[in-house]
């Protein structure tokens, strides 16, 4: 069989998609601010995206089960890269609803596969989801600050250019993916495999309130932070300081989980996400103190998803598509709910789409664990490799 490539092409795959999708959720709503569109347009231009990406992932993430990922990954960087390239061409901010509703089915065709590929890229299923969360966490933090560039010197406009030319080299980098689709017995073998479905909701509503306070606050902070006369420059670094954050907790998760378990790991760092939405409505709050507030949410976020990744990932080998495309939809779900619900309250005050990621993550805390245990085992090397017997 043919040596497969789920580590370098894969991880610049990463990056570079997550320095698009950022960048367009981002600049893409600023962008129709400057174009004329009231709260609610915004609200709907950050949400609409998230329509198909609510449901797409699940059925992409069984798809890449059967016929392997590489061809869905074709297919989705060449998607996003024309849209991008559409971006640029529009004056009418409706139509950007419209056309997000493709994007979200392009970014539906990327990031189950990629996280289907990095799922059996070793046989360490936490390492193995660190080196991912590293990949995209890198591109993120870098998103802010060049788009923030790409505004300086020349308009808001162009940043979805280079988001176009971004895409462009992702999919010159897919063509260089070399993966086998699962085996149909391997498939047959998993099926009712899964997590116990009050766990899975359980885990997957932490991937909800991700999507609905990240979406949210990439939507509305350039808006809100206008409204309070801070810099491009200033209010770019605000939102790297959260990827910061994230990317630091990406790089320490393994330990974090392994010493806390993946339950005490998601409750305690529910309530350090809480710190951004609380301080940016805060008067008299500074610049410097929203970006420590920024950086310790990224923090809190970062080690909640790492915990959730790893314990909706750690079915068999055949279904690693399926519980990436549930984890996605539930990301979908969030991040359309957020600026859709942020759109509706920005009437009555920008100060309020900040402060509206308070309630998911509330309800989560009071929701009760996600397992029976203080301390849920992670999945084992030796778990991860008896999957792997399975799918070879």
């Amino acid at each position: 069989m043919e040596q497969v490539d789920t580590r370098r092409a894969p991880a610049l795959i990463s990056y570079v998609s997550e320095l698009t999708i950022v960048m367009v959720s981002i600049y893409l709503p600023y962008r129709a601010y400057q174009l004329g569109a009231n709260g609610f347009l915004v609200g709907l231009v950050g949400a609409s995206g998230s329509v198909v990406y609510m449901f797409a992932p699940f059925l992409t993430g069984r798809l890449t089960d059967r016929v392997g990922p590489r061809r869905l990954l074709i297919l989705g960087t060449t998607t996003i890269a024309l849209v991008c390239l559409l971006y640029t061409a529009i004056t009418q901010p409706i139509l950007f609803v419209a056309i997000r509703l493709v994007e979200g089915l392009g970014w539906a065709m990327i990031w189950p596969p990629l996280e289907a590929l990095y799922s059996v890229s070793g046989s360490d299923l936490n390492k193995s989801m660190k080196t991912f969360n590293v990949a995209w966490g890198l591109g993120a933090i870098t998103s802010p600050m060049l788009g923030s560039l790409v505004v300086d010197v020349s308009a808001v406009r162009w940043t979805m250019l280079v988001a176009a030319v971004l895409m462009g080299i992702a999919l010159a980098l897919t063509l260089t993916v070399r993966a086998a689709p699962v085996h149909q017995a391997s498939l047959r073998e998993a099926k009712g495999d899964g997590l116990n479905l009050w766990r899975s909701a359980l885990l997957l509503s932490n991937a909800f309130a991700y999507g609905f306070t990240m979406t949210t606050i990439s939507t509305f902070f350039p808006k809100y932070a206008a409204s309070m006369n801070l810099e491009v420059t200033l209010w770019g670094t605000i939102l790297s300081a959260i990827y910061a954050g994230r990317l630091v907790a990406f790089f320490f998760s393994e330990r974090v989980m392994e010493a806390m378990g993946l339950e005490r790991t998601r409750r305690i760092f529910l309530v350090a996400a809480l710190c951004f939405p609380v301080c940016a409505v805060l008067p008299g709050t500074s610049a410097a103190l929203m970006v420590i507030a920024s950086f310790v949410t990224g923090v809190g976020f970062g080690l909640v998803y790492s915990a959730t990744i790893v314990g909706v990932m750690g079915g068999p080998v055949a279904g690693r598509g399926r519980a990436a495309g549930l984890f996605e939809s539930s990301l979908g779900l969030g991040s359309f709910v957020g600026p859709a619900f942020a759109g509706a309250v920005a009437s009555s005050g920008l100060w309020l789409t900040m402060a509206l990621p308070v309630a998911p993550i509330l309800l989560l805390l009071l929701a009760g664990p996600a397992s029976g245990r203080g301390r849920a085992r992670l999945p084992s090397s030796e778990d991860n490799v008896g999957n792997q017997a399975s799918h070879s």
